[in-house]
């Protein structure tokens, strides 16, 4: 709303140069965050397609995973979420780990960026 605002009350004075460029910080603003509703709004159909409350006995969207290095819950690739306090990573199947994890159960070895690790736990 604000972008807005100060879009429609940008008014053109003698000092053309500032107004054209006030116009195009304004209209980078406003890319960026069509940019950011667009990324966000599929995140959210990822999220939409998870059965939350289905139990997975391998590595599939909607598993929630421990591992040696922490929490993973295969989602959308958003990144460190906090949860009551404990750090989850939010990984998509398409990432580079989640490509490695992908169909594996719990107790099989990864091999991740030259290192091996066990799946301690699937949910």
């Amino acid at each position: 709303d604000r972008l807005m605002d100060s879009k429609q009350n940008e008014t053109k004075s003698s000092a053309g140069d500032k107004y054209e460029t006030g116009m195009a910080m304004i209209q980078n603003e406003e890319d960026l965050f069509k940019r950011q509703l667009a990324d966000t709004s599929k995140i959210i159909e990822h999220f939409k397609k998870i059965d939350a409350v289905k139990k997975c006995d391998m590595v599939e969207p909607g598993a929630l995973l421990k591992l040696p290095a922490g929490w993973f819950y295969v989602s959308a690739g958003m990144g460190k979420v906090m949860v009551n306090g404990e750090a989850i990573f939010c990984i998509s199947l398409q990432s580079p780990i989640g490509v490695a994890l992908k169909h594996k159960k719990k107790n099989d070895i990864i091999s991740f960026n030259d290192q091996k690790f066990t799946i301690q736990e699937i949910y």
